[in-house]
């Protein structure tokens, strides 16, 4: 078996095995067995040596990969992928396609763009895969050279096609996709192999040829008829199988980690997450709003640490030591800028897989606007109250006033011209006149009037109510400034109850300036429907504590006013559709600002 023929036989099957392996042919033969075992020895030993530096490289790619998915491109570690390889194997036409998503779809990556700028992702939905390619990566039916591209585009080149084996997840075949493309057409028999179509346990249908859910990827190289690297591809593609696979469920992990992030980042409730040492480990943007406080300086410290101790920070650390949620806990909590926010905090344990309390969470719901609802609430039913109570006293106490002035008078007619008493009879019916005012507010804030809208000028109503109080303005060193007042704009509106919110402010405007002042109106277009009207005093200002009620019935901070003024403005101004802000601050006078409807 040493000589002759089959010894040339051997080193025939020889050279065979080495041009597979892309290596070159001998050429002549030295007829001697250790010759021949020499040369493939020699063979195996730089096989071995390949072998072991493309596992000590996958191992590298496989952490540069594990690296570049950390990144905020989910495209990036395939873009990495390709070009490593395509330098590796010195391939520029190197190609990848990955199944991606849920349902899959295959994403082409190439090593080389068409701008030679490097890969860039080209999506093919699998219903509108070339029925080549879909045949022969569902059934590995033809041959891996494929003449046309997965648009099914002819082109001048060919794609030469190696299969990443994997298997993909069965909750990525979700969406109403079906396992098996060849089952899309319904029917019993695959659209692809005409084979019977057979349930599978985790839902859907395949035949029993189908590869379509145990291909992760292809790649491959496009042009040429030849290809010389194919062995080399294809000692690399199993081990690619596992890293695709890897990345994919790093993907979707990625993925349902952001949008439980999302979630929780745009609720809006505070959350607040502690482990047990009470660190804070989540801190949302509604828990930054209600609390004053931002994320980069809570997250990382003891919750104890980043303002001082507070109370509720007891209810968001009980829980550590219990095993079930706690009722919840209302806590007024102060912000950084000195105000406070009434807050319900609602805290229940972290658990791990085993049960275990590893921290809390706690969501934090801001009650002002619920405060603010109960209060309003309890407003109107005062006002129900107080229109009921005005409605049967209204007409006996204005009787009996008018009867005590028409007495007054008819007194005072008897008196001798000088006498004292003339001046008690005028502060008498000056108080009638007061009580009749306040008799008066009680209606108006208890039963509006309905509106008579229409276009009015405001210079008029303004001129109007200047003209009422022109005692009042000819006894002080008040000033009222009209700024524009020529080309100032008109509103939709009801003349006669505009006149009283006038009024109303200009007569606050002139006793919050205890000596000489002034009170500048300005009115403009706040934008295409609405006007702004701004009235802005010099006067003593409002302490921050007041601000909050000034429109609340019954509330003022005079020995002789109603606290009706105000309120009954404020009701004017919302039932034309309008809004009321003020702003002011002790020693810096008070400015409110105005929002009514444009006349069109």
């Amino acid at each position: 078996m040493t000589q002759g023929t089959p010894l040339d036989a051997l080193w025939r099957r020889a050279e065979e095995i080495r041009a597979l392996c892309g290596l070159p042919a001998v050429g002549t033969h030295d007829l001697s067995v250790a010759a021949l075992a020499e040369l493939l020895l020699q063979d195996l030993e730089g096989n071995f040596r390949r072998e072991l530096a493309t596992r000590v490289q996958l191992e590298g790619l496989g952490e540069l990969m594990a690296f570049a998915s950390r990144g905020p491109e989910p495209d990036r570690p395939y873009r990495v992928l390709v070009q490593y390889l395509s330098r590796a194997l010195d391939e520029p036409s190197l190609w990848l396609g990955v199944f991606r998503g849920s349902p899959p779809a295959l994403t082409l990556y190439r090593a080389r763009g068409a701008s030679g700028a490097g890969p860039t992702p080209e999506p093919v939905a699998l219903d509108a895969l070339d029925p080549d390619w879909l045949r022969w990566l569902t059934v590995r039916d033809g041959e891996p050279t494929l003449e046309r591209d997965p648009w099914g585009r002819g082109r001048s080149t060919v794609w030469h096609v190696v299969p990443i084996r994997g298997e993909i997840p069965a909750d990525r075949l979700s969406g109403g996709f079906p396992a098996c493309p060849g089952s899309w057409q319904g029917g019993p028999l695959c659209a692809v192999t005409d084979a019977p179509l057979e349930e599978m346990a985790g839902g859907g249908r395949e035949c029993r040829r189908c590869e379509f859910r145990r291909v992760v990827g292809l790649m491959g190289v496009e042009g040429g008829d030849g290809w010389k690297g194919r062995a080399s591809l294809e000692a690399i593609v199993p081990s690619l199988g596992a890293l695709l696979v890897n990345l994919g469920l790093n993907e979707a992990l990625d993925l349902e980690a952001r949008f439980r992030e999302d979630v929780i980042e745009n609720l809006p409730l505070g959350v607040v997450a502690v482990d047990l040492e009470g660190v804070v480990l989540t801190w949302n943007r509604a828990s930054e709003e209600i609390l004053g406080i931002t994320a980069a300086t809570a997250l990382g410290q003891r919750i104890g640490d980043i303002r001082g101790r507070e109370p509720w920070h007891d209810s968001v650390l009980a829980p550590l030591g219990r095993l079930r949620a706690l009722a919840p806990a209302e806590h007024v909590i102060p912000k950084s800028d000195g105000a406070s926010v009434p807050v319900e905090v609602n805290a229940a344990p972290l658990r791990d897989a085993e049960g275990q309390i590893r921290g809390a969470v706690a969501t934090l719901t801001d009650l002002t606007s619920l405060r603010a609802m109960e209060e309003r609430i309890r407003q109107l039913d005062r006002l129900a109250a107080l229109g009921r109570f005005a409605s049967s006293v209204a007409h006996e106490i204005r009787n009996p006033l008018t009867g005590i002035a028409t007495g007054v008078q008819y007194l005072s007619r008897g008196f001798p011209a000088g006498d004292e008493r003339h001046e008690d009879v005028r502060f008498i019916l000056r108080e009638v006149t007061r009580l009749n005012t306040i008799v008066q507010d009680l209606l108006s804030a208890t039963r509006p009037r309905m509106l008579t809208l229409g276009p009015v000028s405001l210079a008029d109503v303004v001129h109007r109510a200047l003209q009422t109080l022109g005692p009042a303005l000819a006894e002080g060193t008040v000033e009222i400034r009209l700024e524009g007042a020529d080309h100032w704009p008109k509103v939709l509106a009801d003349t006669d109850q505009l006149l009283q919110v006038f009024l109303n402010l200009f007569q606050n405007a002139i006793q919050a300036i205890p000596g000489a002042g002034d009170v500048r109106v300005r009115v403009t277009p706040a934008d295409a429907s609405r006007v702004e009207i701004e009235i802005a005093d010099s006067g003593v200002g409002i302490e921050p504590e007041h601000l909050p009620h000034l429109f609340e019935p019954f509330y003022t901070t005079r020995p002789k006013g109603t606290g009706l003024g105000l309120f009954v403005a404020h009701g004017i101004v919302q039932r034309h559709g309008g809004s009321i802000e003020v702003s002011s601050a002790p020693g810096e006078g008070t400015r409110f600002r105005i929002l009514l409807p444009a006349a069109a």
